[in-house]
């Protein structure tokens, strides 16, 4: 009888702690800013008290549950969730927009528009969209990670606290406008250079360690371009602000953006890069880039998407192979192809998800403004 009563009374102090826990939860999920907490809230017999805790840009929720003299805790820790988690994601996506037979994605693929497909292309992350499924005969997709649809993440975030940082520690390019070229090196430095617009000539490259040139990992070019290519070493995040037309605010690939080694296949990998436009991602039309480029890299783009310069009359050049993930505004297009399906211009896009985007991001890369839970201990 003892240990049934004991058993019944700690159960009880549990189950309330994770309801007060669980309430806490919801708070933070509607918004982030909630840290009243509860005291002293009476339910089914007995007490729940709820604290929050700010810690750095993280928050932890202490739930008690009190019954019968029996106090039992959760603790639950949130962080801001990035946009550098998705495999995939763009905000608007439909119309001709499809995943087909063929293209196979890693890692979590999200849309706020409607999810198309044709035939079965396969999904291993779990997918989401806002507006539905559109399935084009034959119908059979491979959703491996699982499908849900209603799923609203607004494609709204906070920038300014990058030139922040960028300035307080890190290298702030002046507001221009300037075209920026960055080559990374693997030996840790970065040779770097500027004009003043696309028909001036580049100034010498001058080479400095990235220890100096940016100490807390953020490269920003306030109004411009910036041109990117090399070995990143390091933990970077990289960029040009918004522009209002379509000739700056973009970000070029000149040639391969690579890690030291491949985050897919070394998981001691400790280099990680965030590159946000404030137009588009474009792989610039180059003999560099006519014969497969690499990129290792989480891409923002914030009006457009990842695209290909000058498409129409680009060559066929291969694969086009990402590690990390693409975020954008609007899909943009890799490829034509002809009449038998087959690629006549751009890439062939390999895209494999770099799984350590899951749990962290690069310096200051654009959070969605939710928090998302990373532990939960009772």
């Amino acid at each position: 009888v003892d240990n049934l009563v004991d058993y019944y009374t700690e159960t009880k102090a549990q189950n309330l702690a994770v309801s007060g826990a669980n309430m806490a939860a919801n708070e933070i999920f509607f918004n982030g800013n909630w840290d009243v907490g509860f005291a002293n809230l009476s339910m089914d017999g007995g007490k729940i008290n709820v604290g929050v805790k700010a810690i750095g840009t993280e928050r932890l929720v202490i739930a008690n549950g009190e019954y019968g003299g029996v106090t039992k805790e959760v603790r639950i820790r949130f962080k801001p969730s990035s946009f550098a988690k998705f495999a995939y994601y763009m905000n608007l996506f439909g119309g001709n927009d499809i995943f087909k037979t063929g293209d196979t994605l890693w890692g979590p693929v999200h849309t706020n528009g409607t999810l198309g497909t044709e035939g079965s292309p396969v999904f291993w992350g779990k997918a989401t969209s806002k507006l539905g499924l559109k399935m084009n005969a034959p119908k059979d997709p491979k959703f491996y990670g699982g499908y849900e649809t209603g799923v609203d993440v607004p494609f709204t975030f906070d920038t300014t606290g990058i030139p922040s940082a960028a300035a307080a520690n890190g290298k702030l390019f002046p507001s221009g406008p300037l075209d920026v070229r960055l080559k990374f090196n693997a030996d840790k430095t970065v040779d770097w250079s500027t004009r003043p617009n696309d028909t001036a000539p580049w100034t010498v490259p001058v080479n400095e360690a990235l220890d100096v040139f940016a100490p807390n990992g953020v490269i920003w070019n306030q109004k411009g371009n910036l041109y990117v290519s090399g070995t990143v070493n390091g933990k970077y995040t990289i960029g040009v602000g918004i522009s209002s037309g379509v000739g700056s605010g973009n970000v070029h690939i000149e040639d391969d953006l690579v890690y030291r080694t491949d985050p897919i296949d070394d998981p001691k990998c400790t280099d990680m890069l965030g590159v946000i436009s404030g137009n588009n991602v474009v792989i610039s039309d180059n003999a560099a880039n006519h014969n497969n480029v690499n990129i290792h890299a989480s891409i923002l783009a914030t009006q457009g998407g990842l695209s290909v310069e000058n498409l129409q009359g680009f060559p066929y050049a291969g694969d086009l192979y990402l590690a990390g993930g693409i975020i954008g505004h609007q899909n943009q297009d890799f490829a034509l192809t002809g009449k038998s399906g087959v690629v006549t211009n751009g890439y062939n896009l390999k895209l494999k998800y770099d799984e350590r985007f899951m749990v962290t991001a690069p310096p200051k890369f654009p959070n969605s403004g939710k928090f998302e839970i990373v532990s939960w201990y009772e």
